[in-house]
């Protein structure tokens, strides 16, 4: 049995999931990543594995933003975006789900 922790359930409990963090990136003359800063260091971007853009909320406050699927020298791979209303970079922790094989019989 699970004793009652003696609080209120609700909606005060949430945390948000993902909540993007301020990125050090260095640009392409395309503005494109090259390098961002990761674990205190400048570190090269050896891949573009996918980018999109999403351009919402008009009726609100506007999103413009760039998403930059990336991999660093190294092997990590990261997602980024680049606020275009803000001008500024952003890490979106997100790791895409992962397709489940089949174990051989």
């Amino acid at each position: 049995m699970v004793t009652n922790p003696g609080t209120a359930a609700g909606a005060g409990r949430l945390r948000p999931l993902n909540t993007p963090v301020p990125a050090a990136v260095e640009t392409t003359a395309g503005d494109e990543p090259k390098a961002m800063l990761w674990r205190g260091a400048y570190t090269d971007v050896v891949a573009i594995h996918d980018r999109w853009r999403i351009d919402d909320e008009w009726w609100r406050s506007e999103i413009a933003r760039r998403y930059f699927a990336v991999e660093l020298r190294g092997g990590r791979r990261l997602t980024v975006y680049h606020d275009l209303m803000a001008n500024a970079w952003y890490l979106q922790p997100y790791e895409a789900p992962r397709i489940l094989r089949a174990r051989p019989a």
